[in-house]
């Protein structure tokens, strides 16, 4: 007795674990110019029992949507619903649906037999609401009973939270059309249970429109500033006495001042990019020196560079360099060539007149050389 017992509790273990089915569970990552597309064959080897499931998230509105796309009709429920309340006499009744939905009152929608039979037991079944969701919240839509396309958006709720969603029951069915009437034929139902575990990849540059222009602006103002500096007190100034090295000082010294080093940093890109041209130009101008200067300290023919300062003049113009490839405006590569030049300029005047080079200032022209070269060969071929 007790071996039989045994054998009749394995079984149902059996028929039991049969008819579970093993959930899928996916890692994925969505942008607001990157959704996730997913394809899912219902019944394989068939071509038109295909389901897509489409995931794009909208950063603007701080929405996610989800979308089932076949080539049949698609019915879900909205909701958990027994089958013995929504289905009489083989037939799917939308009035005894827990939730309103758009229907044809002429049309029927009938269980197909081999639907039925799929079903045991059928007064215990249970259809699942057709999509489970953790961290968001779900937008109004309007319910229909035939359906092209099934879309739902929702709401994220937190940022930093959890965004889960689990695709459950959906059935497909063929629609039957006579003079007299329309039958909707259900003759497929499935449990997807397919977990999508979301990633979302926001805009690190979203929302700060104005910090760009802010950041821009700077860049704008600081290049202006040091142009005119340039321009006074360059490698071709006339102003090489003592009153033109007074008006140098006062003037390097008033765009020092209105014009301090940014310390911070920022994920944008196009933020970070203008923060580090800015200190770029913040630098090139403290070590700035007019002729009547250098010519006062001829004697001792120091190169007034620091190693660090000229690496970091070499960065600047292969950055520059490289922005000129990328670029299709024709005035932006114009400015990026002049501010290769001018940074070219500076080094080579002070090398040109400086007796005294340390080592460390060796290998940065070295590298600063093999920059200037890049920018010659890239951006005046002709």
């Amino acid at each position: 007795m007790k071996s039989l017992n045994n054998v009749i509790y394995i079984l149902i273990l059996f028929c039991f674990s049969s008819n579970l089915k093993a959930q899928t569970v996916k890692q994925i990552e969505v942008a607001g110019n990157a959704p996730y597309v997913d394809h899912i064959s219902l019944m394989p080897g068939t071509t038109d029992m295909d389901l897509l499931v489409k995931i794009s998230f909208n950063e603007p509105n701080n929405r996610l949507t989800v979308n089932l796309i076949s080539y049949r009709k698609l019915f879900v429920f909205q909701d958990n619903v027994r089958y013995s309340h929504a289905v009489r006499f083989h037939k799917l009744h939308p009035d005894r649906l827990p939730y309103v939905v758009e229907s044809d009152e002429k049309a029927k929608y009938k269980m197909a037999k081999s639907l039925r039979k799929s079903i045991k037991p059928k007064r215990k079944h249970i259809f699942k609401h057709w999509i489970e969701y953790e961290g968001l919240q779900p937008q109004p839509t309007e319910y229909k009973m035939v359906n092209d396309y099934i879309e739902q958006t929702f709401d994220i709720l937190y940022q930093s939270a959890d965004i889960s969603i689990t695709l459950r029951d959906i059935l497909v069915m063929s629609e039957q059309a006579s003079q007299k009437k329309i039958t909707y034929d259900l003759f497929f139902q499935t449990d997807l249970n397919r977990k999508y575990n979301i990633s979302i990849k926001r805009d690190p540059c979203f929302g700060k429109e104005k910090e760009i222009q802010a950041a821009a602006t700077q860049v704008k103002n600081i290049k202006a500033g040091y142009i005119t500096l340039y321009q006074k007190f360059g490698a071709h100034s006339n102003l090489n006495n003592p009153e033109g090295a007074k008006i140098f000082n006062e003037m390097k010294a008033l765009l020092l001042k209105q014009y301090p080093k940014m310390e911070e940093t920022s994920t944008c890109p196009d933020i970070q990019s203008n923060i580090e041209t800015y200190n770029c130009y913040v630098d090139t101008i403290q070590n700035m020196r007019c002729d009547f200067q250098i010519i006062k300290e001829k004697q001792t023919a120091m190169l007034g560079l620091s190693a660090d300062y000229i690496l970091t003049t070499a960065r600047k113009i292969d950055n520059y360099t490289n922005k000129w490839l990328l670029s299709s405006d024709n005035i932006e590569k114009k400015d990026l060539e002049v501010a290769c030049k001018q940074a070219i300029d500076l080094i080579e005047t002070h090398v040109g007149r400086a007796t005294v080079i340390n080592n460390e200032q060796q290998a940065a022209l070295g590298i600063f050389n093999k920059a200037k070269t890049y920018f010659r060969q890239t951006c005046q071929k002709k």
